[in-house]
């Protein structure tokens, strides 16, 4: 193959490298991040010897200072995206901790709230007991007024027809 296309594909293996180190930066995927630095180094690389710029420790030299640097910027990158997640994830207990918490005091509100409903009707319970005890009791002098007053009736026939 031509210097040209050689330099030509290593320029591509710079360009698609670039896009995956940024997709892998966004979407917090450190192999893809490190896959696309990789694919960086290999097309400078390509370029740089197919162009003739330096011999091969220079070359190699040069591809492992770009190693390096991308091997610390994963790093740092995987670094952050684990203090995000550490963040986010204290954030979501702290969330869950107050829900909890309302939640429980919704809960107490309301057994307050059937425990006074209960008082209530308990009261009314008694109340209708009390007013039903008092009807009860007026049945027992009614029905004994009206027997005297039979009684007596019939004791008055019995005079009269005497």
């Amino acid at each position: 193959m031509s210097e040209t296309w050689e330099q030509i594909k290593g320029h591509k293996d710079e360009l698609v490298g670039k896009v995956k180190e940024v997709y892998g930066e966004a979407t917090d995927d450190a192999k893809t991040q490190a896959e696309g630095v990789a694919q960086q180094v290999e097309g400078d690389a390509r370029v740089q010897a197919a162009s003739g710029r330096g011999n091969e420790a220079e070359l190699k030299s040069a591809a492992q200072d770009k190693a390096d640097v991308a091997e610390e910027s994963i790093k740092q990158s995987v670094t952050e995206t684990h203090e995000s997640v550490q963040q986010k994830a204290d954030e979501r207990l702290k969330e869950a901790i107050d829900e909890g918490q309302r939640l429980k005091e919704e809960a107490r509100a309301q057994a307050e709230q059937l425990r006074q409903d209960a008082i209530q009707k308990n009261e009314a319970m008694k109340e209708e007991d009390r007013e039903a005890a008092v009807e009860a009791n007026k049945y027992p002098d009614e029905i004994a007024d009206r027997a005297q007053s039979a009684i007596d009736e019939v004791l008055n026939r019995r005079k009269e027809n005497e």
